[in-house]
């Protein structure tokens, strides 16, 4: 133990009572596959069982904020449930936490874990020390305890550096969807009955894994391409057509990854990190398909790899290479502008070309999402109050994912931060992202309730598309909705007057609920001249500016001051 975790440890009795004797240490050694952890809440510091720390690759044995690090470990589609269940226990409203997902080990893998934990309380009735239990469900078990499917461990015994064959990752698509609308115990079902599928179409002469969660692997000495992807298709088709408990089709579709041995002094691990590049490609461009993996695909993963290192190292310097441009909002009728969105620009040390729509699903995909969305958030509200002095009754509008509004604390910093800087909170408007698939529509009703209370301003962006609905509409307390631009791009081509009545339609039906509109995508003068006709109330898109850098956008400003 160094100098600065000694003063901490020796400031902290409940730390010291619970970790300075040999019971600690006899639980921390007592399995390979049993891990500890013990939290000091009131510095921040835990202390982590060395086989956590090796398994896991953790910083240390002592890590401060171990919650953001230990974050970066969850599986994307596990950390709503995670978070989810801990700050319940951290906020009080429940007494212990109890939650499985899906955990990064050293070998580059997710492995499933059951994690277990209790807050103890110091003779004041405060908590003071969070103690826990995460157990690996794979162990070092022959068949996975679920689907009775050989587990990765067993694959690891395979010696993939004699003869040759073929091996296939295949991972449901979305499967994340299945399990919020009908449940853990249904999700379980679905993945038994699959398991069932995978070991009728392989046979006998191939060998099924669970990779671990919604994934398979599938091994085939001597297999070919023409093989695999017949096994695939056959796998995929019959999928389809699964049918649920109650009758009810199921229509699982699968996205695959291929990769062959030995080729290029393959290993187990380069082999399934091949897998994982070429499934995790074929989800990402080519869905519902089955992927090889080849040059184009390692390059890809040689430039996320940089992307994402670049990302880590901005954020941790202070967000350099982040930057706010801004698009304005314009009046319908003589577009004056009234306001603007700020949308999210970097450039990093390697990635200098990454468009938002790549480097923001890396940021979410790995969890940072929260950190940059907090600097955004900070960042608008400054020019919020900046502006709204010069230009009074002026709007910032800026991008929150769902990820961030099911966060309490990013909402409590907002409101915070807004009462710090003396903004105009009616003048800020929030947008939900298209980019969000919104699960749990109570809960974020209750979110919106909650910023309405403290004046902001809610919309709804890229209403028409993704999760947007007439259900959502009635259902999430918004003052806006943002028309998305593939609505009205067609609006100057002949031959497209249905656009043009959906939109009026929709226009008029958010008028009716009391909600106002931003018609997004007004890239020329004949959409203008249509959208105009209908009951918008602003107006957005390049026909206006493009979103440009703050001096431009303070330059286009100060002209518009006249009007």
């Amino acid at each position: 133990m160094d100098l600065e975790f000694e003063a901490v440890y020796k400031g902290s009795m409940g730390m010291q009572d619970v970790l300075n004797n040999e019971l600690y240490e006899a639980f921390a050694q007592a399995s390979e596959i049993v891990y500890i952890y013990v939290c000091d809440m009131k510095t921040d510091l835990t202390r982590w069982s060395e086989n956590a720390v090796d398994y896991f690759n953790l910083p240390g044995e002592y890590i401060y904020n171990t919650a953001e690090v230990w974050m970066q470990h969850i599986h994307p589609d596990d950390r709503a449930v995670y978070l989810e269940d801990i700050s319940a226990v951290f906020g009080g409203t429940r007494a212990k936490h109890n939650c499985k997902y899906r955990a990064l080990n050293k070998y580059g893998n997710y492995v499933w874990v059951e994690c277990k934990g209790s807050v103890i309380k110091d003779g004041d009735g405060a908590p003071a020390v969070f103690a826990g239990i995460m157990t690996r469900l794979d162990g070092q078990n022959k068949y996975d305890f679920l689907t009775n499917l050989m587990t990765l461990n067993e694959f690891y015994q395979n010696d993939f550096s004699v003869g040759s064959g073929a091996v296939m990752l295949m991972g449901i698509d979305d499967f994340r969807k299945v399990i919020t609308s009908r449940g853990y115990e249904f999700g379980d079902n679905v993945l038994v009955n699959l398991a069932k599928l995978f070991q009728s179409a392989c046979g006998d002469e191939m060998q099924v894994y669970r990779f671990g969660g919604d994934e398979f692997l599938i091994v085939k000495r001597d297999g070919t391409l023409e093989e695999m992807t017949a096994l695939f298709e056959r796998i995929s088709g019959e999928a389809d057509e699964l049918k649920a408990s109650d009758g009810q089709m199921l229509h699982i579709e699968f996205s695959g990854g291929l990769s062959f041995y030995p080729a290029d002094g393959t290993t187990k691990e380069k082999l399934i990190n091949k897998l994982e590049n070429s499934l995790g490609y074929a989800k990402q461009y080519n869905r519902g398909h089955l992927e090889v993996f080849n040059q184009e695909i390692a390059e890809h993963q040689k430039r996320a790899q940089l992307l994402q290192e670049d990302l880590k190292n901005s954020i941790r310097n202070d967000f350099k290479g982040f930057e706010l441009y801004f698009q304005p909002l314009v009046e319908r009728e003589d577009q004056s502008i009234i306001g603007c969105e700020s949308l999210l620009r970097w450039k990093g040390e390697h990635i200098k070309d990454s468009c938002p729509m790549e480097f923001i699903k890396v940021l979410e995909d790995h969890g940072d999402i929260q950190a940059v969305g907090q600097w955004v958030m900070e960042q608008a509200l400054l020019h919020q109050k900046k502006w709204q002095e010069k230009y009074p009754g002026f709007h910032v509008s800026f991008n929150v994912s769902y990820q961030q509004f099911m966060n309490e604390h990013f909402v409590e910093a907002l409101i915070q931060k807004a009462r710090e800087t003396g903004v105009e909170t009616n003048n800020m408007i929030v947008e939900l992202t298209e980019s969000s698939e919104v699960e749990e529509a109570e809960s974020l009703a209750q979110v919106f309730r909650r910023l309405r209370e403290e004046g902001f301003t809610i919309a709804l962006d890229d209403f028409g598309t993704a999760y947007a609905s007439l259900q959502m509409l009635m259902n999430l307390p918004v003052n806006y909705i943002k028309i998305e631009h593939s609505l009205v791009k067609n609006l100057a081509e002949p031959g497209h007057e249905n656009d043009y009545i959906i939109i009026e339609n929709l226009l008029s039906l958010c008028r009716r609920l009391g909600c106002s509109s931003v018609v997004e995508g007004v890239e020329n003068e004949v959409i203008e001249n249509a959208v105009k006709k209908t009951e918008a109330t602003y107006l957005q898109g390049y026909y206006y500016s493009r979103p440009i850098p703050e001096a431009d956008f303070d330059a286009m400003l100060e002209k518009n001051r006249g009007r």
